[in-house]
């Protein structure tokens, strides 16, 4: 493995974290709205659910770019060592993919989230 290899995944873990962010922007806004209205308190109770699972994920991005960061570093700095980089290359890719789950999860919910607040 060289050092350069975890570097390259940063910028699409960088995307992801942008479109995470704006999906946080948008329910922050969402729940500001829908706090004016009473009859909205289930939804915001689910939206605010939604903001919980989302904030997860992003902390999740964020550990993940840490790890990758840290696996090339090690790896540039300390040239003999293999196995500790590659261990932090691998725990990254697993908690990128485990926020990567946690919005599959959030992206499913909000489906039936949109339908009840539709419905009032």
């Amino acid at each position: 493995m060289d050092w350069y290899l975890p570097m390259t995944i940063i910028p699409g873990v960088g995307l992801i974290i942008l479109s995470t962010s704006n999906i946080m922007l948008a329910l922050n806004s969402e729940i500001t709205q829908l706090n004016n209205d009473v009859k909205n308190s289930e939804i915001i109770e689910l939206k605010l659910s939604q903001l919980k699972r989302v904030s997860i994920s992003i902390v999740f991005q964020y550990i993940g770019v840490l790890l990758f960061l840290m696996s090339g570093i090690i790896k540039s700095i300390f040239s003999l060592s293999e196995s500790i980089p590659k261990t932090f290359l691998t725990i990254g890719v697993i908690i990128v993919g485990i926020s990567l789950f946690i919005l599959l999860f959030y992206s499913i919910k909000a489906v039936g989230i949109r339908q009840k607040h539709l419905k009032i």
